[in-house]
């Protein structure tokens, strides 16, 4: 038992002892290449060559990720997107309260409303058909 406690332990710095490093560079002819032995004159980088985490273990972060967003400016587009989606809602129900008001006006030749002082007064023909191209000028200017 003695020895196959030994001989686990050594082949456990040996299996350390072999690990190598890589390098990478550009050669004169602008190929990648890669080698264990740094090259004399040439800038280079070392490759991580780490083996990959067990079946069912953590896994790393692959090298060079870009950082995560920035939460405030999550924060902030995230609230754009909200004042974006009611200026469309207010927008729509503006169109759908156009379309009812020009239907109205084109339905009805006797229209009445109430003034400021709270009298009921008829619309003239003149009148309701100003209102009418009013109405369709908006539409066309907000709605389509």
């Amino acid at each position: 038992m003695r020895k196959l406690m030994t001989l686990a332990t050594l082949s456990l710095f040996c299996c350390s002892a072999t690990a190598q490093q890589i390098y990478q560079w550009t050669d004169e002819r602008g190929r990648t290449q890669y080698g264990q032995l740094p090259p004399a004159n040439t800038s280079y980088q070392q490759v991580d060559i780490r083996a990959p985490a067990p079946i069912g273990g953590q896994l790393r972060a692959p090298a060079g990720t870009p950082a995560a967003p920035d939460r405030a400016e999550a924060a902030r587009a995230t609230e754009e997107r909200q004042r974006e989606r009611a200026r469309a809602e207010a927008t729509q129900a503006m169109c759908e309260e156009l379309e009812k008001d020009l239907t109205t006006l084109e339905n009805n030749p006797r229209l009445r409303r109430t003034n400021a002082d709270g009298e009921v007064e008829r619309l003239g023909e003149d009148e309701r058909q100003q209102l009418i191209q009013q109405t369709r000028d908006n539409l066309q200017q907000h709605c389509r």
